[in-house]
């Protein structure tokens, strides 16, 4: 599994993008090429972080500065309150 780090409009005091970080895995598929599309799954290391989320929002990948990828939120499942992440 891995995990990237995404830009999901948290920023810092100087305007520079906060990223958060969350596993993530493609659904229906043991890997995704490189340029190819597939439905995958987040789960966010801390998911508070990410409960502004909304389908239709679009959120970017990063595994080194330059962006690698982009994913349109098609659902939002928040955990329960205090549910942990391992």
């Amino acid at each position: 599994m891995l995990r990237p780090m995404w830009d999901i409009g948290h920023r810092r005091e100087d305007g520079a993008s906060d990223l958060d970080i969350a596993r993530v895995w493609v659904e229906f598929a043991p890997d995704l090429a490189p340029g190819a599309r597939a439905p995958v799954r987040l789960l966010p290391l801390t998911p508070a972080r990410w409960r502004h989320l909304v389908p239709g929002d679009r959120i970017t990948l990063y595994e080194t500065a330059v962006a690698g990828g982009t994913a349109s939120i098609l659902e939002a499942h928040p955990p329960e309150d205090g549910e942990n992440v391992r």
